[in-house]
Formats: C-alpha cells, sequence, structure tokens
C-alpha cells in the first residue's frame, strides 16, 4: 500500500517511478527522531508544556465491586496547572436510574470544569440540555493512582476514576 501510494505521488509531481528508483529509497521523515528538548531553540524549548497528573484518558466507574461505566474522559493537563480540560462520553450507567437506559448515553460534550483544589479533585459536565442534569464528581486521589469519591448526580453515588485498561 505504501509503495503504491509513493508511487502515485511521484507520478502526479511528474516523475516516472523508474527515475525513482534510479534515486534510491525515500527517506522517512515520520520516523526521524524529535530533537531533544536541549537541541529546541531557546524560545520554542521553553514553549514545550509538560503532562499534568490528570492528562490522559480515565473511566469514571461505580464504586461497588461491579465496576459499572458511568463515564469515558479525555483531559488535557498541564503540569503544576489547578485547572485541566477535555471532554466526556457519557456510559450507560451515568443515567438517573442504571437500570433504564436514557438519552444521556453516548453523548459527548466539552467538560464544563475540572479543577484541582484543596488535594482533591472536582470534575463537572451536563450531559442534557437541561441545567438539573448537571454531574459532579468529588474525587480524592488514592495511592495506586486512581482517584475515589462520590458523583452529586441523581442518585448520588460512590464512584473511582482510573485509567482505562490498556
Amino acid at each position: 500500500m505504501r509503495l503504491a501510494l509513493a508511487a502515485a505521488l511521484l507520478l502526479l509531481a511528474g516523475v516516472s517511478p523508474a527515475l525513482a528508483a534510479e534515486a534510491g529509497p525515500i527517506p522517512n521523515i515520520a520516523a526521524a527522531d524529535a530533537p531533544a528538548e536541549d537541541e529546541l531553540p531557546p524560545g520554542v524549548a521553553n514553549d514545550v508544556a509538560m503532562p499534568g497528573a490528570l492528562d490522559g484518558s480515565w473511566r469514571i466507574v461505580l464504586d461497588d465491586g461491579g465496576d459499572t461505566p458511568l463515564a469515558a474522559l479525555d483531559i488535557s493537563h498541564g503540569a503544576d496547572e489547578p485547572r485541566a480540560a477535555g471532554v466526556f462520553t457519557a456510559l450507560p450507567g451515568l443515567c438517573p436510574d442504571p437500570v433504564t437506559s436514557c438519552d444521556w448515553d453516548g453523548v459527548t460534550a466539552e467538560i464544563t470544569d475540572i479543577v484541582l483544589v484543596d488535594g482533591g479533585l472536582i470534575i463537572s459536565f451536563n450531559p442534557s440540555a437541561d441545567v438539573a442534569d448537571e454531574q459532579v464528581f468529588r474525587l480524592q486521589p488514592v495511592d495506586d493512582g486512581s482517584w475515589r469519591g462520590t458523583l452529586d448526580g441523581r442518585p448520588p453515588r460512590r464512584v473511582l476514576m482510573r485509567h482505562p485498561p490498556e
């Protein structure tokens, strides 16, 4: 597939495949190593942001041993920043009555707020247009890198936030 794509690009550029074969292999620019931070120009090196503790993908489940999924989160967080941003996807267990499906299942949107405060974490988002449906997670860090706390939704529930298995 790659070879066919390279040949097509050469033909578009007006270079025959035979001439290209004489020139040798095309270097793979994407495979080149990125320069180390100390090799970057001074202005660029300072702009490289280190990821924070919340950066990445997370999954919030009921903390009842059954691991019923409530939400999937993708968070962008810079090191030492008190706030973060991200998107959520509501999963079936987030519905007010987890036994009955609701319109929230599968909704993806921006997270309203992600705040690190007093050693804990508050995440809020709304899976619907109704202000009363806002979901607020209040979490505390756990030694294994996960977060444990409560969902102040309807009904309130104990939850666990952790990275999804790979």
